[in-house]
């Protein structure tokens, strides 16, 4: 016998002992389910206040009316590329790099890059140019004087690459001034660029003058180490009839040349 609500052999339930459809209860409809107490009714989103004031007139959050108050920009902006109007002026910072080398020149000295660069930002126009690194600022500054045209570089002697406005400073000047550290040399380029470019012997006096303000006793010492070294071997003295002793360069003047002009500039002293 198979007991209510078991299956026989042939996998059917034996509906003795099932309640009668008829006695289930109906099924709840759902529509008539009172709400729950504390379920509130749906509020409608277009009657909440707008505290940001950020919705359109018709309810819908309008991007166009974003402003940059809240931290959002537009789409269309995100991936607009930096202007050209929000970049540094290059135009003031070239103007401002070459009135700095011509205050220089004006000295008279020569300056290089880092007294260039200490210059501007005394003026509070280094900004622009110490976004990068050190020494990306100094490769900037670099091409900045390289474009202009009124300004020329010096290789100098320490290594280092100085400026000068030739309008102010000339170029046989601006060599002077890098020679001042190394007497000798001073001395020797000195007389060899007079020799080559004018041409003419210059007087010993000439170097107790402004650039070079050296000593009669220092002039004479730098002489002696000019006779002692090979390199200076063109470096040659002679002496007028009035008893004034000029110095030239074997290199550009015969000493016959030399003499003569020597003499006629000492006369020219004697009688202006």
């Amino acid at each position: 016998m198979i007991a209510p609500g078991e299956a026989d052999a042939a996998g059917q339930l034996d509906s003795v002992g099932l309640p009668e459809r008829a006695d289930l209860p109906e099924r709840a409809n759902l529509a008539e389910l009172p709400a729950p107490a504390d379920v509130a009714k749906r509020a409608d989103l277009a009657e909440l206040p707008d505290p940001a004031g950020l919705a359109a007139p018709t309810g819908q959050l309008d991007l166009a009316d974003l402003s940059d108050s809240t931290g959002w920009a537009e789409p269309s902006r995100l991936m607009e590329p930096v202007r050209q109007s929000e970049l540094p002026d290059e135009t003031e910072l070239a103007r401002a790099v070459l009135e700095t080398i011509r205050e220089a020149s004006a000295g008279p000295r020569l300056i290089g890059l880092e007294e260039i660069l200490e210059r501007l930002r005394e003026r509070g126009l280094a900004q622009g140019l110490e976004t990068a690194p050190q020494a990306d600022a100094r490769l900037r500054l670099a091409a900045i004087v390289a474009d202009l045209p009124e300004i020329a570089s010096l290789a100098s002697r320490s290594g280092r690459t100085l400026y000068h406005d030739p309008a102010l400073l000339s170029r046989a000047y601006a060599r002077l001034l890098d020679d001042k550290d190394v007497p000798e040399v001073l001395v020797a380029e000195a007389v060899r660029s007079n020799s080559r470019e004018y041409p003419r012997p210059v007087p010993v006096e000439f170097f107790e003058k402004p650039p070079f303000d050296l000593t009669p006793p220092e002039i004479a010492d730098i002489l002696e180490s000019l006779a002692a070294k090979p390199a200076f071997g063109d470096i040659a003295t002679i002496q007028t009839s009035t008893g004034t002793a000029y110095l030239f360069s074997s290199r550009y003047l015969p000493r016959a040349y030399a003499a003569f002009l020597a003499e006629q500039d000492a006369t020219l002293v004697m009688n202006p």
